[in-house]
């Protein structure tokens, strides 16, 4: 049950080895930070957290974990739209 579960949030991630949602992280990311990270709400890291979060994915060598650092940096909102670009939005009732 456990495991089923596991695999059911996965399929709502980011695929990390995959290079368009590379790129579309980067995109993303690149876009918040020309917005100047202003806003500051508690779904948003704190610039400085994005910044040293861009800083190690531009020094990494693995595109996967560039994509990971970057997505840590990014609004839940961004996330948000990602996923939903990528899957479509997923509404499930549970009927247990």
């Amino acid at each position: 049950m456990i495991r089923s579960h596991a695999v059911e949030s996965s399929l709502r991630s980011p695929q990390w080895f995959d290079s368009a949602h590379q790129a579309d992280i980067l995109a993303a990311f690149d876009t918040h930070l020309a917005s100047g990270l202003h806003d500051r709400s508690p779904f948003t890291p704190r610039p400085e957290r994005v910044r040293e979060l861009g800083q190690l994915a531009a020094s990494s060598t693995l595109p996967a974990r560039a994509a990971l650092l970057r997505w840590g940096g990014l609004p839940a909102a961004v996330r948000s739209q990602l996923l939903i670009g990528w899957y479509g939005s997923q509404r499930t009732s549970s009927a247990a």
